[in-house]
């Protein structure tokens, strides 16, 4: 369980959700909710291309090998926004449309990791939507990137989980079987 524990906040918090947090706030603030007309960075075509790896993981039954492949793009695209440095580049004046084009790619990038991982987590994906103010993510959409869409206001979609309430759960599990 510490091992389930570490996963879901270091994984899926502290980088997945953690994408869509990092650049809504910018989009949200400077843009009002829009993305850029276009994506720009390579990394979706990278992300995009992935979908033909996952599909027969998924299909196999190998969800373990999967989840990696998708961590691993997650960890890119952090890269990707902590190189850009849109939160420097805003305090610049003239970089606005750099900072939206960042921002958006790293929103496209969110999209994807969520259809690649709504298998899994159906509850995070239907969060995502909302926030992305998409009708529900499908595998086969994963490939059309969002341009020009508006976004809702981001609302933490995870939070962490502690041990603690996790301990508390397995205790009372275990005195209502003695019982």
């Amino acid at each position: 369980l510490a091992d389930f524990v570490q996963r879901v906040n270091s994984d899926l918090v502290g980088k997945v959700v953690n994408i869509a947090s990092r650049c809504a706030g910018f989009i949200s603030k400077q843009f009002d909710g829009r993305l850029a007309s276009q994506t720009a960075s390579p990394l979706i075509d990278e992300a995009i291309a992935l979908a033909d790896t996952l599909a027969p993981l998924y299909e196999n039954g190998d969800y373990g090998k999967a989840i990696r492949e998708i961590m691993a793009l997650a960890d890119k695209a952090n890269q990707f926004i902590a190189e850009a440095k849109p939160w420097e580049l805003m305090k610049q004046p003239g970089n606005e449309a750099q900072v939206q084009q960042i921002c958006s790619d790293g929103l496209n990038l969110f999209r994807i990791l969520v259809t690649y991982l709504k298998p899994v987590l159906p509850g995070l994906a239907e969060k995502s939507e909302a926030f992305l103010n998409l009708s529900p993510l499908a595998w086969e959409q994963a490939g059309t990137p969002l341009s020009g869409h508006t976004i809702n206001k981001f609302k933490p979609l995870l939070t962490r989980v502690e041990m603690e309430k996790v301990d508390a759960i397995v205790a009372a599990s275990t005195e209502s079987e003695e019982s």
